[in-house]
């Protein structure tokens, strides 16, 4: 309900990061058009591990069909520095998210398209 560069400030204020926007979005083919879907990305010094918050949702279509209802994902590095319980308290306790839960991307279809 806000827009992607709001809730990145948020998250960069609640897990002590800075998502900065890729140069370019996620491109997928959409009925008519090519659909863009935003894409933010931070890489932690100390363990190189990677955030990137990406839009589900563009005006020509959804990027991940099966999780209609999300709007966006944040996909966290395995490798880093906060425990996953801890990085999904804080995302829960940021301003602009209305729910957060944990998905496991083996149990989506198009979870690929939101490592690219």
């Amino acid at each position: 309900h806000v827009n992607d560069y709001r809730l990145c400030w948020s998250l960069n204020r609640k897990l002590g990061i800075s998502l900065s926007r890729r140069e370019s979005d996620i491109e997928e083919p959409g009925p008519e058009h090519i659909a863009h879907y935003t894409a933010f990305d931070h890489t932690e010094e100390l363990t190189q591990a990677q955030y990137s918050l990406v839009s589900n949702h563009a005006p020509e279509g959804i990027l991940v069909t099966d999780q209609r209802q999300t709007d966006f994902f944040l996909v966290v590095d395995i490798a880093t520095q906060t425990p996953p319980a801890e990085v999904l308290d804080r995302v829960r306790s940021a301003e602009f998210v209305l729910t957060a839960f944990p998905l496991d991307p083996r149990g989506l279809r198009g979870a690929h398209k939101l490592l690219r």
